[in-house]
């Protein structure tokens, strides 16, 4: 076996023991539901929204989507910018978008915890209120539960841990104010195990896994195997492992130089001159190109143009681009993490590498031609019956109606 060949696995079909995400919304489904299924009012609320380009903002877009289409009210408040554009403009305060309400509110302060108290006007009057992400949003509309009075639900979307940033100090704001917020929250859907395995450290009942899931049709099939180009399509933050993936890269191109590597994404941190520059530097900048906030139209060519969706990220809450990536049947290299462990697990094919460790470059190009996925039929059918948004739909609205019910008790913090 080459050298590196243990980290990949073998193609196979996933059955419904394997899919944990699916057979847990089932479960809920089948025992979580209330008898009486009227439709529910819902008020999402979240930092990013619509027209933004993002995970979270992809997550809340597609479930919202669904919930209406179920014949629910749905409603969206979020912030009247987005972060990170050039030129940033207010966006309209009120807006419907594809049958969901929009509200968006003024803040100020900082993007990593913007200051926005207008939210509470725009909840209007929903059964419950679903906040996404841990941010000044989850702690406000914590604080002032007495006032707006509309239960809670928290969907986790990595916390505040994507980046080193204040490390200690996040971890003690985690363990001290996020633990005591926590309580008035009916409930909390983890987006991820690692998640799961954070949050109940602070928090034990009222908490179960509800990942997200995946838009499995947008780019489904587009990739050409016999292409040599990797695609790296995302945000251009500082989690994202991007210089490590031109490093890396490099190494790859001294063992075979027919490789290029695409890097893709609204920059939110990691300026594309700084990727460029460092391309350069290494001797490689006829051989890598870094695009703009491209259009998922744009992303669809690039994928037509590559066999390989690389990402080598330091932190996910959950990593929905590189499933999107296999939902196009472009092979996953993830860094060693572990939300990309579990992909690579759920998705039956890929591999895992340390980007750091330019062997693994080596032992890729070795490896590459001998390269097997499974056919076009099974992926398809194992991403959508792993990550298809369909049971995450079901999960979260039997999880509304038990805290409708009063099924979901307020939560203590853990000791």
């Amino acid at each position: 076996m080459p050298q590196g060949a243990a980290r990949d696995l073998p193609a196979l079909c996933l059955s419904a023991d394997d899919q944990p995400a699916v057979a847990h919304s089932r479960r809920l489904t089948k025992g979580g539901i209330m008898p009486d299924a009227r439709p529910i009012s819902v008020t999402h609320v979240v930092r990013q929204f619509y027209p933004g380009i993002g995970g979270m903002e992809e997550c809340v877009l597609q479930l919202a989507r669904h919930q209406v289409a179920a014949g629910h009210r749905v409603r969206v408040a979020t912030l009247d910018t987005i972060f990170d554009e050039r030129e940033a403009q207010t966006l309209p305060a009120a807006e419907t978008h594809d049958g969901i309400e929009i509200r968006r509110v003024p803040w100020r302060g900082s993007k990593r915890y913007p200051l926005a108290p207008k939210v509470l006007g725009a909840l209007g009057s929903p059964d419950l209120v679903h906040v996404h992400g841990v941010d000044f949003l989850s702690d406000y509309l914590a604080l002032t539960r007495p006032i707006h009075g509309r239960p809670l639900v928290l969907s986790t979307h990595g916390g505040f841990f994507h980046t080193q940033f204040a490390g200690r100090a996040k971890l003690l704001y985690f363990k001290s104010i996020t633990r005591t917020l926590l309580t008035r929250y009916t409930a909390v859907a983890a987006s991820s195990q690692s998640d799961l395995d954070r949050f109940s450290q602070i928090r034990q009942r009222g908490l179960e896994l509800i990942e997200n899931g995946v838009t499995v049709d947008k780019f489904r099939g587009l990739a050409n195997r016999d292409a040599r180009t990797i695609l790296y399509f995302g945000r251009l933050a500082p989690n994202k492992g991007l210089e490590a993936l031109v490093a890396w890269f490099a190494a790859l191109l001294n063992a075979d130089p027919d490789w290029r590597l695409i890097l893709a994404g609204r920059p939110m941190g990691v300026p594309l001159d700084a990727l460029r520059t460092q391309a350069a530097a290494l001797g490689i900048a006829d051989r890598v190109e870094v695009i703009d906030t491209p259009s998922d139209a744009r992303i669809a060519e690039l994928i037509g143009q590559s066999s390989v969706y690389a990402s080598a990220s330091t932190y996910e809450g959950f990593g929905l681009a590189a499933i999107e990536g296999a939902s196009a049947h472009l092979y996953p290299l993830l860094n060693d993490i572990p939300p990309f462990r579990r992909t690579v697990e759920g998705l039956g094919f890929g591999r895992i590498v340390d980007f750091t460790d330019a062997a693994t470059a080596r032992d890729f190009a070795q490896d590459w031609p001998q390269v097997t996925m499974p056919d076009a039929a099974t992926i398809d059918a194992t991403v959508t019956g792993r990550f298809g948004w369909q049971g995450h739909v079901d999960a979260f609205e039997a999880l509304y109606r038990r805290v409708l019910a009063g099924q979901d008790g307020k939560d203590r913090p853990t000791r």
